[in-house]
């Protein structure tokens, strides 16, 4: 089986690095990922795939005066952990569980 090689996709991949780019804004201007995928004609694991290729790195040398956090169903079944300045509303962390072991 040949596969064509373009600028514009990745060698065995199927969906375009202009795409790709378009899901990473969406998701920095916080829109619903059900939207960005309706939006872009694309699965919503797509765009699950590409929220999970961010990397955050925090200082936490200093922590915020006030601080709040909240568990959230991330998937069925599944709840996640949030974190944030209560003050400013940036997101200090977003974790995969809500168990002591992953805080």
């Amino acid at each position: 089986m040949a596969v064509a090689e373009t600028s514009l996709v990745q060698k065995n991949h199927q969906i375009a690095a202009a795409v790709k780019q378009k899901i990473a804004q969406l998701l920095v201007e916080k829109q619903a990922m059900t939207d960005i995928a309706h939006r872009l004609s694309i699965s919503t694991s797509t765009v699950i795939r590409k929220l999970k290729e961010f990397k955050f790195e925090m200082n936490w040398q200093k922590l915020p005066e006030i601080m709040s956090w909240d568990e959230y169903s991330f998937k069925k079944g599944k709840m996640s952990f949030i974190a944030q300045d209560f003050n400013t509303n940036e997101v200090l962390a977003i974790l995969d569980g809500r168990t002591q072991a992953v805080i």
